[in-house]
């Protein structure tokens, strides 16, 4: 726990910068959705599982000026992406997320295991079927290797992020974005069994079939990140613990325990517990 105040957190409090420069305020990356509103005037939350996630998002963002962790990672890559920008996005699928900011430059790739999934990717102009573990690419070819919602399904993780110190050009970063294990969502999730996570996210979440991978958390705290990638030659220039109170708020009650619980996690001791990291590692 002392090792909070080594991380930049980002709460319903002001955010503590780590040893990045702050960046400009880019343009919002994710369309709002507009909550249902019935004859009375009364907004109350969609019957969808994935439209009423994001309604309470919507909600806490208007109420605690905050930004979810997927907007968040989006301008840290922002950031550090130009036109000459070589981009390597790890686990990339059919997301589309990035599109504005790989818009800026041409020389993007991707590369999944998913052959289905990186089928349906339309944004990058580079992609191949593999994996994190043996990247099928050149050593010092990239400038950025990014990766969202990836790290948490890795086998062998020190291995993988051997692969992307190689293929990095000196100087070069690897940003991520993945859960957190001592979140209680995490736990909640590590309750369940591997086999059952298709049936509940889809359900829960409306989710594609086959958008569900199994999970390890093998590399998923602030300990083990600076464990396993400070050994190989990164140095660490960024660690963001950001706090999100929608996964469990399918309903106003459960979206106002969600609100207390982050209240709780802006406590000086547990903010170290909030739900996901956003990193920057450089070489």
């Amino acid at each position: 726990m002392q090792e909070a105040a080594e991380y930049a957190i980002l709460s319903t409090t002001k955010a503590t910068t780590a040893t990045a420069p702050p960046p400009a305020t880019p343009a919002p990356l994710l369309a709002p959705v507009t909550p249902a509103i019935p004859a009375t005037g009364v907004t109350v939350a969609p019957d969808r599982p994935l439209s009423r996630q994001e309604f309470y998002r919507q909600q806490y963002r208007r109420s605690h000026h905050w930004k979810d962790s997927l907007a968040l990672y989006c301008e840290v890559i922002d950031r550090y992406v130009e036109a000459d920008t070589y981009v390597l996005d790890i686990g990339c699928g059919h997301g589309d997320f990035l599109a504005p900011v790989y818009s800026k430059t041409p020389h993007t790739y991707g590369v999944d295991p998913d052959a289905q999934a990186l089928a349906k990717n339309t944004i990058l102009r580079n992609t191949v079927v593999g994996s994190a573990e043996v990247l099928p690419f050149p050593d010092n070819f990239f400038d950025l290797v990014v990766s969202a919602w990836v790290l948490e399904h890795l086998e062998r993780p020190e291995q993988a992020f051997r692969e992307m110190y190689r293929v990095l050009k000196p100087g070069g970063r690897v940003i991520f974005l993945t859960p957190n294990t001592w979140n209680y969502n995490v736990w909640i999730i590590r309750l369940i069994p591997n086999c059952f996570h298709n049936f509940f996210t889809r359900r829960l979440y409306n989710r594609q079939e086959h958008d569900t991978y199994p999970v390890r958390y093998k590399v998923n705290s602030p300990r083990k990140v600076d464990r396993t990638l400070l050994p190989l030659g990164f140095k660490k220039a960024q660690l963001i613990l950001n706090g999100d109170p929608t996964y469990i708020s399918f309903n106003a009650p459960l979206y106002a325990l969600a609100c207390a619980i982050e209240r709780l996690l802006n406590l000086k001791w547990l903010n170290v517990a909030r739900v996901h990291l956003i990193g920057v590692y450089q070489k």
